[in-house]
């Protein structure tokens, strides 16, 4: 089952969109706050609540052994290892962003969950958009690959959105965790395919 060979050309356009967030986004940003406040509302309060946990570290953490493990039962060891490498790794950039920038986070006066951490960019964006895209392009046969690929799309921004629901993050900070998490993802995807393409020749 050969690796997905997305060029270079999306990853460099969904981390340009990144840099772009980090550089002009935050709390002194009129547009983000103009976005914010479309968020406002009690509705889907409770289901947020619930769906931001699929971006949680400590379930994100077990999730990312246990995909390992199946990609490595199911297709190969060094494609298990590009999966750990690709979450891991990312990880540790997210954390590192989150200290250098140092942006503030939204008031916590309107918060609606606790957080204890900087605000860019967002990890439950960035984690959960890195572990389910990378899961279903390394372990999803090509015939379901992208099905597979759009479910987890859809489920890392469902939940980003929650983030923005529960008042935790700037808009940026979500578009940010996306655009870094995917282009991280399909980055280190395209690289590995390219080094395995090489090798064969």
């Amino acid at each position: 089952m050969p690796l997905p060979r997305p060029s270079f050309a999306l990853p460099a356009i969904l981390l340009s969109l990144w840099l772009g967030m980090m550089l002009f986004g935050g709390p002194h940003g009129a547009t983000d706050a103009a976005i914010a406040r479309l968020f406002r509302g009690e509705t889907l309060v409770p289901a947020a609540r619930l769906l931001t946990r699929l971006g949680d570290w400590p379930l994100l953490l077990p999730l990312t052994a246990a995909g390992a493990a199946a990609i490595f039962f199911a297709v190969s060891a060094r494609r298990a290892l590009l999966f750990a490498a690709i979450v891991l790794s990312g990880r540790l950039l997210v954390e590192v962003q989150k200290v250098e920038l140092a942006r503030a986070r939204p008031d916590a006066a309107g918060r609606l969950v606790h957080v204890s951490s900087l605000s860019f960019p967002s990890a439950h964006a960035a984690y959960s958009m890195m572990t389910w895209l990378a899961l279903a392009l390394l372990l999803a046969p090509p015939p379901r690959r992208a099905a597979a690929v759009a479910a987890a799309v859809v489920l890392a921004a469902a939940v980003g959105l929650t983030r923005l629901i529960l008042h935790v993050h700037w808009p940026s900070d979500v578009i940010g965790g996306w655009a870094f998490g995917a282009g991280w993802t399909l980055l280190l995807v395209r690289l590995a395919a390219g080094t395995r393409a090489r090798r064969r020749h």
